[in-house]
């Protein structure tokens, strides 16, 4: 891990991925880099962590991110439909419900719904 970086996992998709950054934001973004670099792979070179679908649906808009912290306790941040979220939201949480332990799920707001 490189100096001032963390390790999180972010959800989207059906997967969580483990990704290592400075910030919460910065996670969301180098997923969103390594899956638009996946579609710019030739079908030889495929990351096996990331398929065309996960390619497609990120530039269509249609994916959806949460960061949490390694240990599945804390969610700290996301992103729903294009816009990033410093507390998640519960729309948010929704989206990505098959992700997340009841105990991830009920730390948002069910005002935010």
């Amino acid at each position: 891990m490189n100096q001032g970086q963390n390790n999180y996992l972010v959800a989207t998709g059906i997967r969580l991925f483990r990704v290592a950054a400075a910030t919460p934001f910065q996670a969301v973004e180098a997923l969103k880099e390594r899956i638009d670099q996946r579609g710019h792979l030739p079908s030889h070179l495929s990351d096996p962590e990331i398929g065309m679908s996960l390619v497609e649906a990120l530039h269509a808009g249609r994916l959806n991110f949460i960061v949490m912290d390694e240990e599945r306790t804390l969610l700290l941040g996301g992103e729903y439909r294009g816009s990033y979220e410093d507390q998640v939201s519960r729309r948010l949480a929704d989206s990505l419900r098959g992700l997340l332990s009841d105990n991830l799920y009920y730390q948002t707001d069910y005002r935010t719904a």
